[in-house]
């Protein structure tokens, strides 16, 4: 996860402006050649998920790994076409989210049947924050003294040395390490191992009100923090804070979501109920209104981002557990795979260039905040509209479509 494409985004900002250099393009040309295929790339992840749960994720993480860091290597040898840059990111995104994005949430769930929340929290979305806020500086500095093909490069060898390698020796399945070392599994952790996984359907849990609303939540909550950290400098240096303050905060918003990210998930394992994400989403209103009265009040900048860091974090951690509590592990990898590109795309791609465009028509961010508190408050009330968990037994047979069906509906 540290060098997973959720982590290379960060180096993005050191790579714009020598790349707009070397070629002479413009720094929006060059940043929206970066940016397409990140919004692109998450569109692979059912594709991803659903080889998952069919061959397993050893079969598509390991060729798809490779190419993934050949990929990164061979940026390096883009000449001054757009279209041979666009197509090298293209690549490079679509082997990463399909060999690591789409593969290492199954992994995680079948190791950690008991801890789902933290084991998501920490081992997902707190390594990629923390391997993230490592290789940045360390590609700055590589950029700096050798330029940005050489730490194309570098980037490549890394995963080639070491994602690579860590998944042929490491990535095995829990039983058959157990058995290895002469040990058993509990029984919760014998179930997910099952050649038959429990659960529903695919295209039955598209259809569930559990689903719908789960990806609203996410969506929504997704969509509303990032709209605000994508706009942070022109929105608060409209309201007299400096681009020192806001860059501490944004840093703090970064951190926030790394603690976010673990309690959400360790929330979420020791509630039985799936309002244990309410706090979280209560935090997104009340950063979305300090951020509306914030005012020049540095603490009241500091507040606000570090709120909606929570639960930027805690939303990456949720959203896979209640994927997994509603519906098993059967097609656990394809519909984590659904969700995960739907909130790549509308939420992350798609709410802050809207915020971004209701600012310049109205000249202020007044009006974009004040929907934006709307519509978390109305994140806030869809998380009262899910459903209980459904107790899914262990008997429960994968050719069982119907019984599978009705669990989730219940």
């Amino acid at each position: 996860m540290a060098l997973s494409p959720a982590a290379l985004i960060t180096t993005l900002a050191f790579l714009v402006e020598p790349v707009s250099a070397d070629f002479g393009w413009s720094s929006t040309t060059t940043l929206t050649l970066f940016s397409v295929p990140t919004l692109l790339a998450p569109l692979a992840l059912p594709l991803a998920g659903r080889w998952v749960d069919r061959f397993g994720a050893r079969v598509v993480a390991i060729p798809g790994t490779l190419l993934y860091g050949l990929a990164i290597a061979a940026v390096s040898l883009v000449g001054a076409s757009t279209t041979q840059m666009l197509l090298a990111q293209i690549v490079l995104n679509f082997c990463g989210y399909m060999s690591i994005m789409g593969v290492v949430y199954k992994v995680v769930a079948k190791w950690f049947p008991d801890h789902r929340g933290a084991a998501f929290g920490i081992l997902i979305g707190a390594a990629s924050s923390v391997g993230g806020a490592v290789i940045a500086p360390l590609c700055q500095w590589t950029i700096s003294a050798y330029g940005w093909r050489t730490t194309y490069v570098i980037l490549g060898a890394a995963v080639l040395l070491i994602v690579f390698p860590a998944q042929i020796l490491f990535m095995e399945k829990p039983e058959r390490t157990a058995q290895a070392r002469g040990g058993t599994l509990p029984a919760a952790a014998r179930l997910v191992v099952r050649e038959e996984q429990p659960g529903v359907p695919f295209l039955a849990a598209l259809r569930t009100r559990a689903w719908i609303v789960a990806v609203a939540i996410l969506t929504l909550a997704a969509g509303a923090a990032m709209s605000i950290r994508l706009n942070a400098t022109s929105l608060f240096g409209d309201a007299g804070y400096s681009a020192t303050a806001v860059s501490f905060a944004t840093s703090l918003m970064l951190l926030a979501s790394v603690g976010g990210q673990i309690a959400g998930g360790v929330a979420m394992d020791r509630s039985r109920s799936p309002r244990a994400f309410m706090p979280f989403v209560a935090c997104l209103v009340l950063g979305l209104l300090f951020a509306l009265y914030a005012s020049g009040g540095v603490w009241m900048l500091y507040l606000s981002m570090a709120l909606l860091g929570m639960v930027m974090g805690a939303e990456a951690s949720v959203g896979p557990y209640l994927i997994a509590r509603y519906f098993g592990l059967r097609a656990f990898a394809q519909i984590q795979g659904v969700v995960l590109g739907m909130v790549s795309c509308i939420g992350v791609g798609l709410f802050p260039i809207l915020v971004s465009g209701m600012t310049e028509s109205s000249g202020s961010y007044g009006g974009a905040l004040v929907v934006l508190i709307a519509v978390s408050a109305v994140t806030l009330a869809l998380v009262l509209l899910l459903p209980r968990y459904p107790e899914v037994s262990p008997e429960l047979s994968e050719t069982d479509e119907a019984t599978a069906s009705d669990l989730a509906h219940s």
